[in-house]
């Protein structure tokens, strides 16, 4: 599978794709195959290497929080 489908198939960005592929060796992903120029991702290597490393959950950000008792609204 090409990089943005790799990226896609983990839930992360395609710059993070390369900084993973940029630091293999440290976080232990796989290395992809080459033709050319272009990457090609085994789609069982990557499957793996993410059940060893669950994505990271983030947290839920209130844009729109109600006010507490006692605050007073921005004006």
């Amino acid at each position: 599978m090409t990089s943005r489908e790799a990226a896609a198939l983990l839930g992360v960005d395609l710059k993070t794709m390369y900084t993973y592929r940029r630091d293999a060796e440290k976080i232990g992903f796989p290395k992809p195959k080459t033709f050319g120029r272009a990457l090609m991702w085994e789609r069982a290597a990557l499957l793996a290497w993410r059940k060893e490393h669950p994505g990271r959950r983030r947290r839920k950000v209130d844009t729109n929080p109600e006010p507490t008792e006692g605050s007073q609204p921005n004006t």
